[in-house]
């Protein structure tokens, strides 16, 4: 019990750290700090959802590989994914589901949103599994798909908060519910292939 309160811990540190205090400045630098960088990006607005993306999904993805290959190199169980992706997960979504409410919605753009960040839970945990897969079966490229997926995420978001796709007022929260179920059925596959490669 206390080893599993631990890895939940260190997947909760680990959004704070890689997801948070690691590529904020950079994205801060990118808007807010006026310089040749901020114009340029002030200028090319999908060019800066692309970055965005990039950077998150590199600094998440390839901060949590990074923590399974070295803090936690030594548990092998199939809880540790699992555990860690709770940390990492429930954090997010707590913050996520904190600013829909004090968002002042209405009661359907409330519920679906609610809706879509559940799922994206769901995407972040696959995110996590496909981490450690990389990991245990020394495929980089799972590290890659990874932060792919993870970067098309943020960065799709990203472009709908900037109004650059602005179709539909609830257009970030379907987008969430279908990419989150790609994210969660690509991990899902890649369980499913590992696992009988071992068979």
């Amino acid at each position: 019990m206390l080893k599993r309160c631990i890895i939940f811990l260190i997947g909760v540190l680990s959004l704070l750290f890689f997801g948070l205090l690691l590529p904020q400045p950079i994205q801060a630098l990118m808007v807010l700090v006026e310089s040749p960088i901020k114009d340029f990006f002030s200028q090319h607005s999908l060019i800066l959802c692309v970055a965005v993306g990039i950077i998150q999904g590199l600094f998440e993805e390839g901060g949590y590989y990074l923590v399974f290959r070295t803090i936690l190199k030594k548990e092998k169980s199939k809880e540790t994914p699992i555990v860690f992706g709770l940390g990492r997960s429930s954090l997010h979504t707590i913050f996520d589901v904190g600013t829909i409410f004090s968002a002042g919605m209405s009661i359907f753009g409330c519920l679906i949103a609610v809706v879509g960040r559940i799922f994206s839970f769901g995407a972040l945990m696959g995110l996590t599994l496909i981490d450690y897969k990389s990991i245990t079966q020394k495929r980089v490229v799972y590290l890659a798909l990874s932060i792919v997926l993870h970067a098309i995420m943020n960065g799709v978001i990203y472009a709908i908060e900037l109004e650059l796709l602005s179709a539909n007022n609830n257009l970030d929260s379907i987008f969430m519910i279908g990419f989150s179920c790609v994210v969660i059925i690509i991990s899902v596959l890649i369980c499913k292939k590992t696992s009988s490669e071992k068979v």
